[in-house]
C-alpha cells in the first residue's frame, strides 16, 4: 500500500497575515505567530481589522463555547448567541442545509459560507435587520419553498386542499418535497373520498421518507469501519419495507402503478375540481347531456351485451334480478310520476304569469 503525503496548506490570499506579531486567543491565553488552523477568520466584519480580520478567539475556545451554550439552550440557540458574540449574520436556511448535508452541525462550515461572496459585506447587524430571529417555524419553512418548482408547490396545495390540512407540517424542507411529491401519486376519486385509506397511504409514504433518509445514511458510510452500523440501518429499512407491504394489503393500496406522478390528476373528478376552483364557469358538463349523449348509450349497450354472454345466472340469481329490476321500476315510476306533476303546476305557473304580462 501506497500512502501519498498530504501537501501542506498553502495560504491563500484571504490568509494573508501579518508575521510581525503574535495572535493571541483573549480566552484561554494561547498564542500562534501564524492564525492559520488556530483562528477564525470573518472577512466581512468591522471589528477584527487591525487583526488581519482574525477572531481574537482560537477555534477551540469558540468550539467549546459553542458545546457549552448548546448543551443549556440546543443547538441553533447557542450558534445564533455565538454569531452575536463573533459578529456574523445568521440564517435559518444556512444553519438548516449544513444539518441537512452532515447530519450535524459545523461551526467551521458555516463560517466558510459565510465568507463567500453571497454574504459579502454582512454581519450581525443584517440578522437584526432583516428580522431573521423573529421569524416563525413556519415562514422559514414558506421562505425555503419558495425555491420549489410550480409543480411541486401545486402538488402542495392539492394534497394540503384533498387532505384538509398539512399531514407534514413538522417535516424538513427537504422532506416535504418528496412527501407532497410521493402523496399526489396516489390521488384519485375513491383515494380522496376515503379518510382511513387517506391516512394508511400517508403512513406509507411516511414510510418510504424513512427509507429513503436510511439508504441516505448508508451510502456515506464505510461498508468495513461502519459493518454494525449499516446492519442496523438495513435491519430498520427492513422493518418498514414489511410494515409498508402488511398495509397495502390490508387496504388494498395498489402501489404498482404509481410511478407517474400525474395519476390521478387525469380522472373527472380532480380535473372538475381543479377547474371551478380556478373559476372556470362551464368546467362542469351537463349531466343530462352526458346521460344522453352517444358516447354513454354505446357504452351502456356494451356492458349489457358483455352481462349477457359472460354472465351464468342459475334461478336464483334470475329471481333476485327479476326483483331488484322491479323495485328499481317501481321507484323511478315515483320519481316519474312526481316530476311530472311538478312539471304540470310549473307550466300553469308559466301560463298564469303570461296571461297577467297581456293584461297588464
Amino acid at each position: 500500500m501506497f500512502i501519498i503525503a498530504r501537501k501542506p496548506k498553502v495560504a491563500e490570499e484571504t490568509d494573508n497575515f501579518d508575521d510581525s506579531h503574535t495572535y493571541k486567543c483573549l480566552r484561554c491565553g494561547a498564542e500562534h505567530q501564524n492564525p492559520i488552523g488556530h483562528f477564525y477568520k470573518i472577512q466581512y466584519s468591522e471589528l477584527y481589522l487591525k487583526n488581519d480580520r482574525y477572531v481574537p478567539l482560537c477555534k477551540n475556545c469558540i468550539n467549546e463555547m459553542y458545546k457549552n451554550i448548546s448543551d443549556k439552550y440546543g443547538a441553533k440557540t447557542a450558534f445564533i448567541i455565538l454569531c452575536y458574540m463573533i459578529d456574523i449574520p445568521f440564517y435559518h436556511s444556512l444553519f438548516d442545509s449544513i444539518v441537512k448535508n452532515n447530519n450535524v452541525f459545523s461551526v467551521g462550515l458555516y463560517l466558510r459560507q459565510i465568507n463567500g461572496r453571497q454574504y459579502q459585506y454582512q454581519s450581525f447587524q443584517q440578522t437584526i435587520l432583516n428580522k431573521e430571529l423573529s421569524k416563525s417555524d413556519k415562514e422559514v419553512l414558506e421562505e425555503k419553498e419558495v425555491k420549489w418548482s410550480k409543480s411541486e408547490l401545486q402538488n402542495k396545495d392539492d394534497v394540503i386542499k384533498t387532505v384538509g390540512y398539512d399531514p407534514f407540517e413538522n417535516h424538513p424542507e427537504e422532506d416535504r418535497r418528496f412527501l407532497f411529491n410521493e402523496l399526489i401519486k396516489y390521488f384519485d376519486d375513491d383515494t380522496a373520498d376515503d379518510t382511513y385509506k387517506l391516512s394508511q397511504i400517508i403512513q406509507i409514504v411516511n414510510n418510504n421518507n424513512q427509507i429513503r433518509n436510511y439508504d441516505v445514511l448508508i451510502s456515506r458510510l464505510d461498508p468495513i469501519k461502519d459493518a454494525n452500523d449499516i446492519k442496523n440501518l438495513n435491519s430498520m429499512k427492513n422493518n418498514l419495507v414489511q410494515n409498508n407491504d402488511k398495509i397495502a394489503k390490508e387496504n388494498e393500496i395498489s402501489v404498482k402503478n404509481r410511478s407517474n406522478k400525474e395519476i390521478g390528476k387525469s380522472t373527472l373528478t380532480f380535473m372538475m375540481k381543479d377547474l371551478r376552483e380556478k373559476d372556470f364557469t362551464k368546467a362542469e358538463a351537463n349531466y343530462y347531456d352526458q346521460l344522453k349523449s352517444e358516447g354513454t348509450l354505446w357504452a351502456e349497450n356494451m356492458s349489457m351485451k358483455a352481462i349477457k354472454q359472460n354472465g351464468f345466472f342459475d334461478e336464483n340469481d334470475m329471481k333476485e334480478i327479476t326483483e331488484i329490476n322491479r323495485k328499481l321500476v317501481l321507484e323511478l315510476q315515483h320519481k316519474v310520476d312526481d316530476l311530472m306533476e311538478e312539471k304540470r303546476m310549473l307550466l300553469i305557473k308559466v301560463q298564469d304569469l303570461e296571461n297577467g304580462g297581456h293584461d297588464a
